[in-house]
């Protein structure tokens, strides 16, 4: 991916002699497979066609499958960026890194949704046969970019196993399930899976934020104004249209892409309108921050607007093509002379971010989702128990932002389910 060329080191809070072999740990092993002729790379346990897994982990002991990479006196950044070895790493360290974040946010230990006696570990293929990344229950496995779908310039399929956003996101998955619940198959409404869809993407939006060179690069290719099409409100997976979704979007229950997305089951179009609320949440509070630690004006701050509030206001193209220029001087200008407290502001606004996300995520379970057999044209909107959770979440932890999350939501057509009393 564009900007994430040159690899950063991960470091792990992880005991020395704990992370073996593999790599593995007591939760995680990678199994670099070996697929059989005519197949190099091993075939996915999910069947590409109809995203379902063919069978489940372990991985036969007896089925190929490369030397298990050895670390270095317990390190591992000695492996040549591109081989193997380095994918197996690199998956498992990314994999590690997100889930530390996200139970530190959570207050808690994540306890894997498919721990049984026989599947006790996560296991990550890193180099798969597909074109896309898949989780499952007990597994994670990459594939590669094919021909017309984006290769390296020298050639080389690029390893999805090496983008960290898309390790993050598929991680997001399994977070997600070990938190709020996995439903049987019946039970996994367009709502849920769209909700889950969108959650992976924020969790991959937050872990990447704990990167120093992330947030620099961030905050000097916008120059501080979040309100735009960057790096960060493009995160998340390549689906398999190969187009990245925005989190910068003006999506509402009436766009003609979320409202055709229930009869398609379309539940990448449909979480559009869940991480567009959510990241027009995050920005506002980042925003708020800025006015806080005195890097902006408050009138500036009542300005800069989402992509949603701009298109309900209804001006013309050249007008709001002015307002976005004169912002973004703006911005500019009073980046150049608090280029810190900008930054000081954005590792606010991801930790406050964070803590609601998790405590949302905490407080939701699968009963939440309306069933299948939801009537058309009930008055149960989409969205509204798990923004009616948000606001709950809020509360909880001070309530601070419950203008911020009901305008966010209600700008697009999602209002918060009532309180039951």
């Amino acid at each position: 991916m564009k900007g994430f060329a040159a690899p950063s080191t991960v470091y792990l809070d992880s005991r020395p002699g704990t992370i073996g072999r593999g790599p593995a740990d007591s939760r995680i092993r990678v199994i670099d497979a070996v697929g059989q002729r005519p197949y190099r790379w091993k075939l996915p346990y999910s069947d590409t066609t109809i995203g379902e897994p063919r069978w489940r982990p372990p991985y036969p002991s007896r089925d190929p499958r490369r030397t298990p990479v050895k670390g270095r006196r317990g390190h591992f950044d000695h492996l040549r960026v591109g081989t193997p070895a380095f994918s197996a790493a690199n998956a498992f360290a990314t994999v590690r890194c997100v889930l530390a974040i996200w139970e530190h946010y959570l207050g808690r230990r994540i306890v894997w949704f498919f721990r049984d006696s026989e599947r006790r570990h996560l296991e990550i293929i890193p180099r798969a046969e597909t074109n896309n990344a898949w989780s499952g229950e007990g597994f994670l496995e990459f594939g590669y970019l094919l021909p017309g779908g984006g290769r390296r310039r020298d050639g080389r399929p690029a390893w999805l196993c090496e983008n960290f956003d898309v390790v993050a996101h598929e991680t997001g998955h399994l977070i997600l399930k070990s938190v709020i619940g996995n439903p049987t198959a019946a039970k996994r409404t367009l709502e849920y899976r769209a909700h889950e869809e969108g959650a992976a993407d924020l969790v991959a939006l937050v872990a990447c934020l704990h990167f120093d060179r992330v947030v620099t690069r961030l905050l000097e290719n916008t120059q501080g104004r979040l309100f735009s099409r960057n790096m960060l409100s493009r995160y998340g997976e390549k689906s398999r249209g190969a187009q990245i979704r925005s989190a910068f979007n003006s999506a509402t229950t009436w766009s003609p892409s979320v409202s055709t997305a229930e009869a398609k089951y379309d539940k990448h179009a449909f979480s559009k309108l869940f991480t567009g609320g959510a990241f027009d949440v995050f920005v506002e509070i980042y925003e708020r921050y800025l006015v806080r630690h005195g890097a902006i004006p408050a009138r500036m701050a009542r300005e800069s607007k989402s992509a949603i509030a701009v298109a309900i206001e209804g001006a013309s193209p050249s007008a709001t093509h002015r307002r976005f220029e004169r912002l973004r001087r703006n911005f500019a200008v009073h980046f150049a002379k608090k280029g810190e407290q900008f930054r000081l502001a954005l590792l606010d606004a991801r930790d406050d971010f964070g803590h609601l996300l998790a405590k949302t995520w905490a407080m939701t379970s699968v009963e939440d989702f309306p069933g299948r057999d939801r009537p058309r044209g009930s008055d149960r909107l989409p969205y509204s128990g798990v923004v009616a959770k948000m606001l709950a979440a809020d509360r909880a932890l001070g309530g601070r932002y419950e203008t911020i999350i009901r305008t966010a939501f209600l700008r697009r057509g999602v209002s918060p389910a009532p309180r039951r009393r």
